[in-house]
């Protein structure tokens, strides 16, 4: 999948995200860009680079959830947008269940999202996010 413009990748990384939480890592991947200086650092292991890497880890990571409890919320804090390159910084607000536990999880975490456009449209380069830690007092 290629998104023809900013706003459309943007649409879809999030519609893609539905799909992690219930296993499924298919519509994510086909987001990603395909140069080896993609990276992907997510708050449940070390950062990785490269579409390989990129694929591997985001299929452990699916393959944690076994479906939303509650649709994913974002909440956006700014978006860039250039000729080439845009980027998305906000948080992102699910519950999960857990595969073979039953258990639901609240997912809470702040993303910062780099897309760059390429030859056949706008593909992801830079996924990090980290988890919302809920402060003390």
């Amino acid at each position: 999948m290629s998104a023809k413009d900013f706003n459309a990748a943007i649409a879809a990384s999030h519609a893609a995200l539905g799909a992690m939480a219930r296993g499924d890592n298919g519509p994510t991947m086909a987001l990603w860009s395909r140069r080896p200086d993609a990276v992907l650092a997510n708050p449940l292991g070390a950062p990785v680079k490269g579409w390989d890497n990129i694929n591997r880890e985001s299929a452990r990571v699916a393959a944690m959830f076994d479906g939303e409890v509650a649709p994913m919320a974002f909440e956006e804090v700014t978006r860039i947008e250039t000729a080439d390159l845009g980027q998305l910084t906000g948080f992102e607000r699910s519950r999960v269940r857990r595969v073979g536990t039953g258990e639901i999880v609240d997912m809470a975490l702040r993303v910062t999202t780099v897309f760059r456009r390429e030859e056949d449209g706008w593909k992801l380069v830079l996924r990090h996010a980290d988890r919302i830690v809920p402060s003390a007092g």
